[in-house]
């Protein structure tokens, strides 16, 4: 066979390729053929080039004679590059779960992308409006709000990164017999990646022309995790070809993929608009995506993303947390649990979780420890209000249901004495299964024996709640973890905890509890003092701190373990 035929043969295994992934031809298996048929494109055309080779044998060479190869050759290498970016290698987290496992996993994560989305605008938002942008000298405190902002707007989009990584493979939810959840997959993956590249592109928008501005938020700030050149990595992402691609090949197939979704899917919604407003960016502001790509030239920039590396992002979407060893064990509570008592405020902090998305700074959890109905009862047992009773007969008359699962033992033989919000909603649990964790701080308010009650009965009342994936403290049909503490001493007057505006909604997260203990820490009228800090470095490397460290333990960055696994 001639070399012009081999050529030809290797051209057409190549547009083979190409058409069989973009029409979705031998679909659900169009990735695995068009992947085949590229292989298999390789031989006629590294034959033809040795045909051809030996036709001139190295004399007369000119570039004309080999110029079809060359494009035949760069055809391959494009396409190459086509199916790398957007045929991810790594198994999907999501093969193996079964459609009603599935289905209930994307309607979180739905929830929380929707929460981080939200987020994310709020960020993009401060940036655009905020002065300090435009200054051409900034002071130390400056220095630090405007930085506060930007690790605002990074963290939201590291959480964004979660998302995408986790469905990136939507594609192994078989779409052919699954149609509705591959779909579904897919709106998740492509809805965070158009959140994040235009809130890259409106940041790199609003700073790129403030050299003042790109020069701080490009500098490490090790006091919140970033380090150098997370401003750098922002502009590469609006004009990285990867990038590009991967947002235009998403707009193609979000339109196949619409008939399968609802109308008016919220999540299609809000993705069509923010489409809609990057392609008003680009007409408006066309020199963001020509002059961007020099300037990140002119700086250098390494690939290096913000925290430390993308696979801490590809850590947290693949891990099943459900299975791993926590850093505190359940024997280290056994000898800490003498030192609680009922109405005690517990913040944890669980590394790699899904579930710290969305939600503000370290400390991600809170719940509310009442002790064993025994406990109650030795505790409370000379309180006046209860004229002579029980705390468990009273639990017992006034919530049945709540006494029955107080009196049940778990597999462990332990009973339940902490009363929290989860994803299964208001449950109560054994203090060894709640404060499992990897970081673990108790807090006392001070307040009197009769308030500590007052509160135990009024977080009772929720339990069987549904969880509040809405994150909105102004809704009490459903409530989110801080939003039982803070139901609990509502009706006390020795503590209060203020709800504040957060990216729309109204929300006190577990890391302002912490905060509001740091800071009134040094005051007579302090409200809440450190009970116990045991923080977590690794399985079985457990330290029991002292209120000193539990106080900057706030300002952590999410992505702490990673960079002290580094440090170590």
């Amino acid at each position: 066979m001639s070399y012009q035929r081999l050529l030809a043969l290797a051209t057409v295994c190549a547009v083979g390729a190409f058409l069989t992934i973009v029409l979705r031809l031998a679909h659900p298996h169009h990735r695995q053929v068009a992947l085949v048929i590229y292989g298999i494109g390789w031989i006629p055309f590294i034959l033809s080039t040795r045909k051809l080779w030996r036709t001139y044998d190295g004399r007369n060479w000119k570039i004309l004679q080999w110029k079809t190869h060359i494009l035949v050759g760069l055809v391959f290498l494009l396409f190459g590059w086509v199916f790398k970016v957007l045929i991810p290698v790594e198994k999907s987290p999501l093969l193996g779960v079964d459609l009603k496992q599935l289905a209930t996993i994307m309607s979180t994560d739905r929830q929380q992308l929707d929460f981080i989305d939200s987020k994310m605008q709020a960020a993009v938002a401060d940036l655009q409006e905020h002065p300090l942008v435009e200054a051409e000298q900034l002071s130390t405190e400056e220095s630090l709000e405007l930085g506060a902002v930007w690790a605002r707007f990074l963290e939201a989009s590291f959480e964004l990164d979660v998302l995408k990584l986790r469905y990136r493979a939507f594609y192994q939810v078989n779409g052919f017999t699954h149609p509705k959840p591959h779909a579904e997959a897919f709106l998740i993956a492509f809805s965070a990646h158009v959140s994040q590249y235009r809130a890259a592109a409106l940041a790199t928008a609003r700073i790129g022309d403030y050299e003042t501005a790109k020069k701080l938020l490009d500098d490490a700030h090790p006091q919140v995790g970033l380090p150098a050149g997370s401003f750098t990595r922002v502009q590469v992402m609006v004009s990285h070809p990867d990038e590009i691609l991967r947002l235009n090949a998403g707009r193609a197939y979000l339109l196949l993929m619409k008939p399968r979704l609802d109308d008016d899917d919220p999540v299609v919604l809000r993705t069509d608009s923010q489409i809609t407003e990057l392609n008003q960016l680009v007409r408006t502001d066309p020199s963001l995506f020509v002059t961007n790509p020099l300037d990140v030239l002119e700086q250098k920039a390494s690939a290096a993303w913000f925290p430390v590396q993308k696979g801490v992002a590809l850590g947290m979407a693949s891990v099943r947390t459900a299975s791993r060893d926590y850093f505190i064990s359940p024997a280290d509570l056994d000898a800490e649990a003498g030192s609680l008592l009922p109405g005690d405020i517990m913040l944890t902090r669980r590394e790699w979780h899904l579930t710290n998305l969305g939600i503000p700074g370290y400390w991600t959890h809170a719940a509310l420890y009442i002790g064993s109905l025994e406990r109650m009862d030795h505790y409370f047992a000379d309180l006046a209000e209860l004229d002579g009773n029980l705390p468990s007969s009273v639990i017992q008359e006034r919530f049945p249901a709540v006494y029955d699962k107080l009196r049940q033992k778990d597999a462990a033989g332990n009973t339940p004495a902490v009363i929290e919000a989860l994803r299964p909603g208001v449950i109560v649990q054994s203090l060894q299964d709640s404060a499992c964790a990897d970081s673990l701080a108790v807090l006392r308010p001070r307040v009197s024996e009769a308030d500590r009650w007052q509160a135990v009965l009024a977080a009772l009342p929720h339990h069987g709640k549904p969880y509040n994936y809405q994150f909105d403290f102004r809704t009490e049909t459903a409530l989110v973890c801080s939003q039982l503490v803070h139901k609990a001493y509502e009706v006390v007057d020795g503590l209060h905890l203020e709800p504040k505006m957060s990216g729309g909604r109204l929300l006190l997260s577990p890391n302002e509890i912490a905060i509001k203990c740091d800071r009134e820490m040094d005051q007579e009228d302090a409200q809440l003092e450190l009970v116990l800090f045991l923080d977590g470095a690794a399985v079985g490397q457990v330290v029991k701190r002292d209120a000193e460290a539990f106080r900057n333990s706030w300002s952590r960055p999410k992505w702490h373990i990673v960079l002290h696994d580094e440090e170590d």
